[in-house]
Parts: structure tokens; C-alpha cells; sequence
């Protein structure tokens, strides 16, 4: 290992993500968020022109040695292919799933793999990511989520009636008229809905019941402290390649976890989750069961927190190992 300690920027195109602070401060480095205006989708191009030279900016300041790249959107790691290729540094690509499965970025997966074959590692949620990656002759790295603690939890007031938080962003894929409808069964329970209320149709806000809550976005010790002070801790999506960080930061409080009926999710989350397809009734009746069995679905939570974090820190010893390596080595991609 070198005396000399790597420098490590992880740069996102988000206002913030719990996994992209947890590896920048993991390798000790920084993490750089960007997010411009405007927000109109037929101005994108113009918000991520606006990011992209602000990212080039602030890797002239600090003139990394590793940068951990979030990608979506495929700007981001287009920028860091350019920085490393211009100048001494290593390139790591973390892939979230949405880049291989989701319609706004499969025109650019033949970008995303000609800059991950330049890469140190390609990292990557899931084994089904895992496979794909591989075969493009990438070095690929199952990375999964950190696992949070209390710790990092900002303290809420407790709930004096059932209370459930619905964690996400209310981004496409979550089913959100459908939760709403299931919170018309539930009219007891206060359902609380983390992230962007304006990506909710208005007439869905307008209509939905008296029990549900839309938080806006959270600062991060905010919305852990939400999950905390909740009685169950509820994550839906139609996306079956998803890998839920809301699951993981769920486990990690100790919380009971209700997630969607998904092969991957239960692979992972199997332990201590209950499961329901996204259908109304159905996910009442599983939000009405993890109230009723709280205690232990927080017990089982607590007995997979060890299990997530040692597959975590494996993860993290092979990359820093990659990383420490004179030349780039081949990893195993089991």
C-alpha cells in the first residue's frame, strides 16, 4: 500500500444519495453533489451541460486520485472517462440498476460500457447486473448498500397513532395511486410519503385520503429519523430489477419492512421482509400484518443487519484492494 493516501471524490447528479456519501466517506474522500436548474424535462440538456462543467471545475480544485462516479445520468461518467483520461486518476463507475433497465438510458449503454471497460471497477447491485456487466468484459464488483445505524438517525417525536413511512422519492416506478389506495383501507394508520410531491399527478394528490402525509424531500438524518419514529417501514416499486437503499436503511434502525413481491428483493431482504404484490388490498393486509407482528419483524431486522454489513464490507476490501494495486486486476465476479 502506498504511504501516500488515495484522494477520492464520489460525484453524483443528485442532491444527495445515502450510498454515495456512505463509499466517499468509506475511502475517505468527498462527496460532490450536482443538480442544476432547470428542472423541466425538455431543458435537461441543459441542466446536465450546467452540472457537467461544474463537475469539471471542481475536479480542477481538487485534483483527485480515484473518482467514484454515480451513474444515471451518463453525462456524469462521460465527464470522469474525459478527467481520467487526461490526467492521473482512476475511474470507478457505480452503476445503479436503473442504467441497464431503465427507457430514458438504454440509448446510452454503449457509452456506459465503453467507459467502464476503462474503469478500475464497474460496481453493481444486484448478481443479474452482476451477469451482464461481466459479459461486456468489464471488471464488475457486486456492491451492495451500507448499512446504516441509529446513530445517523436526527431524533422525531413518536407517533401516538400507527404510523407507517412509505419510503422513496415517488419517482415513476413506485406505485403511488395504488398505495394511496391502500391507505383508503387503512384509515387508522397515518401513511407518511418521503420524496418530490410534485412528481405525484395532482389530481392523485387531490384525492388522496385524509391519513396520508407527503413529507417532501428530507435532509438525511431527517428521513432516518422518520423511519425510526415509525411503527413499520413500507417500499414499493414496479421495477423488478430494484434494489431498494430505503430497504436497507429500514434494516438497519431495526425497523419492520414491507416490500414488493420481487424475486431480487427477496433474495436479499427475505429474512425479515413481508412481501406483497402492488395491489391495494394486498398491501394493506401486509402493512396491517407488520403492525400486528412489529416486534418481531424488528427482531428479524436486527438478526440481518450483521449479515448485509459483513456482505458490505467484503465488497469494500475488494475494491480498496483493486484500488491499492499497481495495475488493474481481474476481479472475481461471484
Amino acid at each position: 500500500m502506498s504511504d501516500r493516501p488515495v484522494r477520492v471524490v464520489a460525484v453524483a447528479f443528485d442532491h444527495h444519495q445515502g450510498r454515495t456519501q456512505a463509499i466517499a466517506d468509506e475511502f475517505g474522500g468527498r462527496a460532490s453533489y450536482f443538480r442544476s436548474r432547470p428542472t423541466q424535462k425538455v431543458l435537461l440538456p441543459v441542466r446536465y451541460l450546467v452540472d457537467a462543467v461544474r463537475m469539471w471545475r471542481m475536479l480542477l480544485a481538487e485534483g483527485p486520485e480515484v473518482i467514484i462516479v454515480i451513474t444515471p445520468p451518463a453525462v456524469a461518467p462521460l465527464v470522469a472517462w474525459c478527467w481520467c483520461a487526461t490526467h492521473r486518476c482512476r475511474l470507478v463507475v457505480d452503476c445503479h440498476t436503473s442504467s441497464f433497465y431503465s427507457w430514458r438510458w438504454r440509448w446510452s449503454l454503449p457509452l456506459l460500457k465503453l467507459v467502464c471497460k476503462t474503469a478500475v471497477a464497474a460496481l453493481v447491485h444486484t448478481h443479474e447486473d452482476l451477469d451482464r456487466v461481466g459479459a461486456w468484459g468489464v471488471r464488475a464488483l457486486l456492491f451492495p448498500d451500507d448499512v446504516p445505524d441509529v446513530s445517523q438517525a436526527q431524533a422525531q417525536p413518536q407517533a401516538t397513532r400507527p404510523t407507517v413511512v412509505v419510503a422513496g422519492s415517488l419517482d415513476p416506478f413506485e406505485p403511488i395511486e395504488a398505495t394511496l389506495d391502500a391507505a383508503r383501507l387503512l384509515p387508522d394508520v397515518e401513511m407518511r410519503f418521503t420524496g418530490y410531491p410534485h412528481r405525484v399527478p395532482e389530481i392523485a394528490r387531490r384525492a388522496a385520503p385524509a391519513n396520508s402525509v407527503f413529507t417532501g424531500w428530507l435532509d438525511y438524518p431527517r428521513f432516518l429519523g422518520e423511519l425510526l419514529a415509525a411503527h413499520a417501514v413500507a417500499v414499493f416499486s414496479t421495477d423488478p430489477h430494484i434494489m431498494n437503499r430505503a430497504a436497507f436503511e429500514a434494516i438497519g434502525l431495526g425497523r419492520p419492512l414491507v416490500l414488493s413481491d420481487l424475486p431480487g428483493l427477496r433474495s436479499r431482504f427475505g429474512q425479515a421482509a413481508l412481501f406483497s404484490p402492488n395491489e391495494p388490498h394486498a398491501m394493506a393486509d401486509a402493512i396491517r400484518r407488520a403492525l400486528q407482528q412489529q416486534d418481531e419483524l424488528a427482531v428479524k431486522s436486527t438478526q440481518l443487519q450483521s449479515t448485509l454489513r459483513a456482505q458490505h464490507q467484503d465488497a469494500v476490501a475488494k475494491l480498496t484492494a483493486m484500488l491499492e494495486a499497481p495495475h488493474q486486476v481481474s476481479l472475481e465476479t461471484a
